[in-house]
């Protein structure tokens, strides 16, 4: 993008107004502002949530605007509150053998079911039934669910 057209993008950003739909918005609505934002005051994010027929506003402290730098965890857990999900319990029990977290922890690397047979010395097909007692031992329905709790440290903090 040349710099031209992101200054123009960003122009575009800070003139759009939305101020006259708020009202109308009917989904439920949770504004999560960080305390000392250094792109929008906190003062900005009270007003939109005032402006959401009820919407909730739940400051978190920090000051990156992006949601991804600063504490994630507390952004993750307002989300999670806000959607009625319960908490991630990081280092709960989970009930997986050693091996198990092992698998894990090379799903999270991104290992296939062949690459993780060939570095455990194991058959694939042992691999994938690893792997499928694990998905079924953590109620998830995906690899990738195990590679994201595993790496958001759902195996609590000896797997590093």
């Amino acid at each position: 993008m040349a710099p031209c057209d992101a200054a123009a993008l960003l122009r575009l950003v800070y003139d759009l107004d939305v101020t006259s739909a708020l009202p109308r918005v009917a989904a439920p609505t949770t504004v999560l502002h960080r305390s000392h934002d250094r792109s929008a005051p906190v003062a900005e994010g009270r007003a939109l949530a005032a402006a959401v027929p009820g919407a909730d506003f739940v400051e978190l402290h920090g000051r990156s605007h992006l949601p991804t730098f600063g504490d994630t965890q507390l952004l993750v857990d307002a989300a999670r509150r806000a959607f009625g999900l319960p908490r991630l319990r990081r280092s709960a029990a989970t009930g997986l053998t050693p091996r198990q977290l092992e698998v894990a922890a090379l799903v999270a690397q991104g290992l296939t079911n062949r690459d993780i047979a060939e570095r455990l010395t194991i058959t694939e097909r042992s691999a994938e039934s690893h792997i499928e007692r694990i998905r079924v031992r953590l109620g998830f329905r995906s690899r990738a669910q195990v590679a994201a709790w595993f790496v958001a440290g759902g195996a609590g903090s000896g797997h590093q």
